[in-house]
């Protein structure tokens, strides 16, 4: 059951993360270019995870594939790191160098796992890969949710079109979903309740349950995210129906 749902998830992320390529090359954004990478290599390494947890899969071959994720994973992390930046903060000096420190953490935290052998890390390298994926992540939603706050006021006031504001929601709602994931984790890891299981062996009930945020938390992104970039007519129609504007011509 894990392994379908973050299957699908998976497929969701990569269908977005393809969208988003061909957006880029038609617009020639790098933003776009940045995040449809990121999602397509979510996409890609997501399904590995529960792949490699299955029961009764030969170790050497769990330990390869599990490696596999978090190399992907550890990607699309940095990707998004880089798009913070360009997106949000494309002419600041120290969000430059933020995202250099998040991306140098998280790839210095990857090439410690594949040294150590390890199919999932663990311990104190553990709680370091998983902080540094929450620091990209919570600065993403962070940049993200300080911009649907602006856009809530300026359509308070009449000054904004309610449906790029409510793009900018949406923004707010898959970025904080894609955060939820590790800082799930991380309460698990700093508790002691989550210990990666060996190879091949039976999930315990906290590794289920990491899984399972991993397949809600990706799915609400992938949803959120496709209604943000790739909106249907009818929701547009249906969002540009609740602004001010909308709501005064009604009235009157």
């Amino acid at each position: 059951m894990p392994l379908l749902a973050t299957g699908l998830v998976s497929l969701a992320l990569l269908g977005l993360g393809g969208r988003l390529l061909r957006l880029a090359r038609r617009t020639g954004k790098a933003p776009e270019r940045w995040l449809g990478l990121a999602f397509a290599c979510a996409g890609a390494s997501a399904w590995l995870l529960p792949l490699a947890a299955s029961e009764g899969l030969a170790a050497a071959h769990a330990q390869r594939i599990a490696l596999a994720a978090q190399v992907g994973l550890t990607g699309a992390v940095a990707l998004l790191a880089v798009f913070t930046w360009r997106a949000f903060r494309p002419d600041s000096r120290r969000a430059a160098a933020l995202a250099a420190l998040v991306i140098a953490a998280n790839a210095g935290a990857c090439l410690a796992l594949v040294a150590s052998g390890a199919a999932l890390p663990s311990g104190p390298l553990g709680l370091v890969a998983v902080l540094a994926r929450c620091a990209a992540l919570v600065w993403l939603f962070g940049e993200s949710t300080r911009y649907a706050a602006r856009m809530r006021r300026r359509l308070a006031l009449g000054l904004a079109d309610p449906v790029v504001a409510n793009r900018f929601l949406l923004w707010s709602i898959w970025t904080g979903a894609l955060a939820a994931i590790p800082l799930f984790v991380l309460v698990l890891r700093a508790t002691g309740a989550l210990e990666p299981p060996a190879p091949g062996a039976p999930l315990p009930a906290a590794a289920r349950a990491a899984l399972a945020v991993l397949a809600a938390g990706g799915g609400l992104a992938a949803a959120a995210g496709w209604l943000a970039f790739f909106p249907p007519a009818a929701y547009r129609r249906w969002i540009a129906g609740t602004g001010p504007a909308a709501g005064d011509a009604a009235g009157a």
